[in-house]
């Protein structure tokens, strides 16, 4: 049933997506840039959540910036390849990012939604901005005996290094705001 609604979800999705129209200015805008820096800030109300950090200051919450920054650098810089040298600011609103434990015994997921603007870097001059980036990295999920199962691949997914859950996530908003700067008509 699970995969029955997801497979709608993600065709209604698509469907969706293919009517979205993009401003002709904007793709022209951002094709004139290339990133040449990456900027993580957090916004004063970052919102966190877990079992034991929900209205405290996440420990983690460091880890995710660092990680991020890491990613985007390694990714983004260079892109889209125009002329302007640009600044990519990245404000987080939401961080979520899933232990090692909670992914694998209660299939946590992790999420990140933030606002990112692109600015000429000598001027501070705003050239784009796109307000609701999300992007996440779910675990998987079971019933019955299934819960075994789904603990067994969380297990898996979440071993290797210890950062390696906030990589997954960083991988995933890096690759949204790719196919933001990348945009076509």
């Amino acid at each position: 049933m699970r995969c029955a609604s997801c497979g709608i979800a993600l065709l209604l999705v698509t469907m969706l997506a293919s009517c979205v129209t993009t401003d002709p200015r904007l793709i022209a805008a951002l094709q004139q840039t290339s990133v040449r820096e990456i900027r993580i800030e957090t916004a004063p109300d970052v919102k966190m959540t877990g079992l034991f950090t929900e209205g405290k200051p996440d420990p983690q919450l460091s880890l995710v910036v660092r990680t991020l920054k890491n990613a985007m650098e390694k990714e983004l810089i260079g892109l889209p390849g125009g002329p302007t040298h640009a600044r990519l600011v990245v404000t987080l609103h939401v961080v979520d990012l899933s232990t090692k434990a909670g992914r694998i015994l209660i299939h946590s997921d992790s999420d990140i939604a933030a606002t990112v603007r692109l600015e000429d870097a000598k001027t501070g001059r705003l050239i784009a901005e796109e307000p609701n980036v999300v992007a996440g990295n779910s675990g998987m999920r079971g019933e019955g005996l299934g819960i075994f199962v789904a603990m067994a691949v969380n297990a898996a997914e979440a071993a290797g290094p210890e950062d390696i859950l906030a990589q997954r996530l960083a991988n995933a908003f890096t690759h949204q705001v790719k196919q933001w700067l990348l945009v076509k008509k």
